[in-house]
């Protein structure tokens, strides 16, 4: 059981207004599953944020970035190691120019860290497991003001990067969906352990496609060298819309790989038992809203290519997937539709 100091208090409620304010996408998919999990689930999500915020402060140092990722490496196998006064994670957010909710979070790290410890021995073991291999795969793909210009150099990297930011989510999230009073057939949990690392890599995959240019103008491009080289591209040629068929070509390399992924995913949810609707639903909502983003990329992929904006579907299609998503956690034939 959660104590009760973090599972029905004040800081329950501070906790739910982050999650909100940090992750708009997310939020809904989280508050939808069955108590307990749901703390479970939203908590690893505040710790891979607060993780996620150190890898993203573009103005600090690698060496301050790593420091900062080790020492939550420490926090997460030890809560004894936080260091109360004067501790990184502080600093960075009083010095970085960061999102004030990310702020919020690091200030309040050692809550973040703590709470964990609350929670049943093989939840902690689940989360501490990921998370921390989440951060030492950060550590390997840092970049900062000693090192402000990053692009991932092969193919190889990027399913490496991949699996590290988001993977990772997926191993963990396998691990929560079985717990077991779940009582999920063996035969159901090895596939979706399986499929768990496609299922994160797939979310990962569709935003960097379509934040392509965004990551661009901050100094990060996830699109690697080795891919505009095969289609006789640079980084500087590779948002100039005259070479629009080249880069359609390498747009669509990836579109093929984040299909794949998302094809596992697919795979992933069907054995999810359908009593288990509230699960499905979480997994579903954002794979089918990534279905749509990329088929709309797809479909619009010159006039993506000629704005070198960031895609977006329209509000009215993201309420239609919401309302359907319950259905389709009933039924794996409503689900192949939605998804189309």
């Amino acid at each position: 059981m959660i104590e009760e100091k973090y599972y029905n208090t004040e800081f329950a409620d501070k906790r739910n207004i982050w999650l909100k304010e940090v992750s708009r996408t997310f939020y809904p998919s989280i508050k939808i599953l069955p108590k307990g999990l749901h703390f479970y689930v939203g908590h690893s999500y505040l710790i891979c944020r607060l993780l996620d915020t150190l890898e993203d402060a573009y103005d600090i140092s690698v060496e301050m970035k790593k420091e900062a990722l080790n020492d939550a490496i420490s926090c997460l196998e030890n809560t004894g190691n936080y260091k109360k006064e004067n501790n990184i994670f502080s600093k960075i957010a009083k010095t970085s120019d960061i999102k004030p909710f990310e702020k919020i979070i690091l200030e309040n790290s050692f809550d973040v860290f703590e709470c964990v410890d609350t929670f049943p021995e093989n939840v902690q073991k689940f989360i501490r497991e990921w998370t921390i291999e989440m951060a030492e795969g950060m550590k390997k793909y840092s970049f900062g003001t000693d090192n402000p210009k990053v692009q991932l150099s092969t193919t190889d990297e990027l399913e490496d990067y991949t699996y590290y930011v988001a993977g990772t989510v997926g191993e963990l999230l396998s691990r929560l969906f079985t717990l077991d009073h779940f009582k999920v057939p063996e035969k159901n949990r090895e596939i979706m352990f399986k499929n768990g690392v496609a299922f994160g890599k797939a979310l990962q995959y569709v935003n960097i496609i379509k934040d392509s240019r965004e990551d661009f103008t901050e100094g990060r491009c996830f699109i690697p060298e080795d891919l505009l080289r095969k289609h006789s591209l640079t980084l500087e040629d590779f948002f100039k819309s005259e070479n629009k068929d080249r880069i359609k070509a390498v747009y669509n390399d990836l579109i093929e790989k984040a299909e794949e992924h998302l094809q596992a995913s697919i795979r992933y949810i069907e054995v999810v038992p359908v009593r288990l609707w509230r699960i499905r639903l979480f997994c579903i909502w954002p794979v089918a809203l990534a279905y749509a983003t990329l088929n709309g990329i797809k479909r619009d992929l010159d006039d993506f290519i000629k704005t070198n904006d960031t895609y977006k579907i329209s509000r009215a299609e993201v309420r239609s997937i919401l309302k359907k998503g319950y259905f389709a956690a009933f039924s794996n034939w409503y689900f192949k539709k939605l998804i189309g």
